[in-house]
């Protein structure tokens, strides 16, 4: 039994190393490519963003991958083939590089990146399992991408495929492994990403306050483990498997340090403005609330012109690569949705005779209601205070906001004692406090749920940094290092670890075993129980089932 269990977990580890370096090399051959497009020469650059390159390798290359998915899928089918030969051809241009340019060491430090935390975030798979939303709609939905190409108003089909998003065309492609666990390591790759980028900065960053941010960030990820019923501070944490709000976080502090620094050195590559663009238009892709931090990317932009960083054509010129990604995905939308920015029933117009008039206006009213958006409720009249008592009374929200509160100030006070104060520039402070706020209005106004608020609570914490200038005292960076090993193991759950050292095996299941139904109407059926469809094509909870043409190359969803 121990030789078995020490297999098992031996294959969980090759499968999710797998995964990291293809995303790693899809990456890196992206950034070759980049690189000899503004420069002419087939080498990188040693950072991007500010950290060093190959720390980002891996989200580079989900975004790139992802939406070269989106371009195929206009024509091909995600179970066909033509995706896996192309996945390996995205990774040829590695083979160009030079023999010093694949610098492989073997030190702490990638001990630490490569086999301590991934060796620590994949024994979660042990008690992570679906998250309810993979039956209601997203493996559904990713079984129709790898199913059929774009279907025409696929929304029709179900409400929810409208709100799926590039992630469901990543995730899909991950079915080349039956046991599904590959869709579990997608979403910890993003978190191993994220301790690299704190770790590396601790360790070797030239740039003070993106240093000062890990410290930050440390504090509050053990506070994470304590207070009210348990923790829950707002932290990242391990969500069940299909569900892409830690990717988002991630995403979202990666990007938003990435504009403040901008803002406060004044200095930015080519490179890293393709690269900023790039992973925006990702988190976005992943989850449209995301699209506040274009507020961001505007005063970046702004100041680079202003302060003559950049010149109009050279910011053109490197954004001008992400420009096919960002056509093929609102084309996607418009015409699988009949809206440019799906539910936002004020950007569906269009005249399609399958779209069903203002049939927007209730899904967006659906998504809104379902997040306790105070919007939706100011539309039913009911006042600020019965929202606020309403949104209180749920456990979760009241958990995690007094945690955060708590945590804020704990680190606040961490920032008082062990670091000397500066005032930074006013464009610098104007732009941190106004986007913390206006995103935090956004969340109130569409969607006060806890996990929609991890990544701008976790830079609420980390904006701290930008203004301390340096420690009082002299702080040993092997204790600080061993605090983030503290960090990423409490962010594994005990029963998680429980179930791993008993043997145990993953606790993905798969759902056609499990799934049962009963037939409706013309062809179709509903769950026997609940709103779960699972991985069946026939299956729909509307309640009127569409009606799909499929004499046309693009198969066309009707509702009567």
């Amino acid at each position: 039994m121990t030789n078995n269990f020490l297999v098992d977990y031996a294959l969980l580890f090759f499968k999710y190393t797998l995964l990291y370096f293809y995303f790693y090399l899809s990456g890196r051959s992206i950034v070759l490519a980049v690189t000899y497009f503004f420069k002419k020469e087939l080498k990188a650059p040693e950072e991007i963003l500010y950290v060093k390159k190959e720390y980002l390798y891996p989200i580079i290359g989900a975004a790139s991958l992802g939406n070269f998915f989106i371009i195929l899928h206009f024509f091909i089918p995600l179970k066909s083939p033509i995706y896996i030969i192309f996945s390996l051809l995205l990774i040829l241009p590695n083979i160009f590089l030079k023999p010093k340019e694949i610098n492989i060491k073997l030190s702490l430090q990638n001990f630490i990146f490569y086999i301590l935390i991934p060796g620590i975030l994949i024994i979660s798979s042990y008690d992570t399992t679906w998250h309810y939303d993979a039956g209601y709609y997203h493996l559904n939905h990713q079984n129709l991408l790898r199913e059929s190409n774009m279907i025409i108003g696929s929304v029709n089909i179900f409400w929810a495929y409208g709100i799926s998003s590039i992630y469901e065309y990543i995730s899909a492609f991950l079915w080349i492994d039956t046991s599904f666990i590959l869709i579990h390591f997608l979403a910890l790759i993003f978190i191993q990403t994220f301790y690299i980028y704190l770790i590396a900065n601790l360790e070797n960053s030239k740039y003070k306050e993106l240093k000062f941010v890990s410290y930050f960030i440390l504090v509050y990820s053990l506070f994470d483990n304590f207070g009210i019923n348990g923790g829950r501070n707002g932290f990242l944490y391990i969500q069940g498997v299909t569900k892409q709000d830690m990717p988002v976080a991630v995403l979202i502090v990666i990007v938003s340090l990435s504009c403040l620094v901008i803002l406060k050195h004044k200095k930015i590559k080519n490179i890293d403005i393709f690269t900023l663009f790039l992973i925006s238009l990702f988190v976005v892709q992943i989850k449209l609330s995301s699209v506040v931090v274009g507020y961001l990317l505007i005063i970046v932009l702004v100041f680079m012109y202003r302060n003559k960083i950049k010149t109009f054509k050279e910011i053109i010129f490197s954004i001008f690569l992400i420009l096919p990604f960002l056509t093929a995905w609102i084309v996607k939308g418009y015409f699988t949705t009949g809206c440019f920015l799906f539910p936002l029933s004020s950007t569906c117009i269009n005249n399609f005779d399958w779209y069903p008039e203002n049939s927007t206006r209730s899904m967006e009213s659906v998504t809104t209601n379902f997040s306790y958006g105070l919007i939706e409720y100011l539309n039913q009249s009911i006042s600020i205070l019965d929202w606020w008592n309403i949104l209180i009374s749920i456990r979760i929200n009241m958990t995690v906001m007094t945690n955060f509160l708590a945590s804020f100030l704990v680190v606040y006070f961490f920032k008082k004692i062990l670091f000397r104060a500066i005032t930074p520039s006013k464009t610098l402070m104007l732009t941190i406090f106004s986007f913390i706020t206006l995103y935090f209005v956004y969340l109130f106004l569409y969607g006060p749920t806890p996990r929609y608020a991890t990544g701008l609570l976790i830079l609420s914490i980390a904006s701290m940094a930008f203004f301390v200038d340096d420690f009082k005292f002299k702080i040993n960076k092997k204790v600080s290092l061993l605090f983030y090993i503290f960090s990423i193991v409490l962010l594994i759950r005990s029963s998680s670890y429980a179930a791993f050292l008993s043997g145990s095996n993953i606790a993905i299941f798969d759902p056609v075993i499990i799934a049962k139904y009963q037939k409706v109407q013309n062809g179709w059926v509903i769950p026997d129980e609940g709103d779960q469809c699972w991985i069946n094509l026939k299956c729909t909870m509307e309640k009127q089932p569409a009606i799909i043409n499929e004499e046309n190359f693009y198969k066309t969803a009707y509702k009567k």
